[in-house]
């Protein structure tokens, strides 16, 4: 059984009084530890399709199913613990909260989960994975652009998530620290985790298992 699958999924606007599909019809599914890439121009519904998947939006026809179960059934309390616990999503632009640490940002599950175990070694060695093991005690308005995108990843990665959703996680990453970030996607997809990760960047494609095509809404295996 796949983890994630979409049917026929669509999502209509009207825009100066013509309607227009930002998704259109999308089948789609990832199976446990997968690693599927999407490219397609900006406006092409890369992020409404993400926005689908996990819930923020709801479609206008069509279905989503983690699973087995369908996303738009569930209720307010369910949708929460499946983005706290099962589904992490990495959006664009700054997501860190700005009153704490970077190590509070990044062990933010834990605390959202109630968990009173912390898995310390873990966050020693994906902060210094990523480059980030010695601002673990800055806060957001100390970093740059590209400090905040690697503590938003690391966030995502601290209690290995069944599935991680990422909108364009390298776009404001030198190579060296690309590299960084697709190297350790790659061992959490081998160690089981399911990744979509949307992208401009043509030369992280190699790293996926399939690579997908969005184009007017239309979402199409490469």
């Amino acid at each position: 059984m796949s983890y994630l699958v979409t049917s026929k999924l669509s999502k209509k606007y009207t825009r100066r009084g013509k309607e227009f599909s930002a998704v259109d019809n999308v089948d789609f599914s990832i199976d446990h530890g997968e690693f599927v890439m999407i490219v397609g121009e900006s406006g092409s519904g890369k992020t409404t399709f993400l926005n689908l998947i996990t819930g923020i939006s709801n479609p206008t026809s069509g279905s989503v199913l983690i699973e087995d179960e369908p996303v738009n059934e569930f209720d307010d309390d369910k949708l929460s613990r499946v983005r706290r616990e099962k589904i992490k999503y990495i959006p664009q632009g700054d997501s860190l909260l700005s009153a704490l640490t970077v190590r509070e940002n990044i062990l933010l599950p834990y605390e959202l989960n109630g968990e009173d175990q912390i898995d310390e070694q873990m966050l020693e060695k994906t902060a210094l994975d990523l480059g980030i093991g010695d601002l673990l005690d800055e806060y957001p308005s100390e970093l740059s652009g590209g400090e905040m995108r690697r503590v938003a990843i690391a966030r995502a990665l601290i209690n290995k998530p069944a599935l991680i959703i990422a909108d364009e996680p390298t776009g404001s990453l030198d190579e060296q620290n690309t590299r960084k970030v697709m190297d350790i996607f790659t061992k959490v997809h081998e160690d089981g985790t399911a990744l979509i990760v949307v992208t401009h960047q043509k030369e992280t494609l190699s790293y996926a298992s399939k690579v997908y095509v969005m184009k007017e809404g239309k979402l199409t295996e490469e």
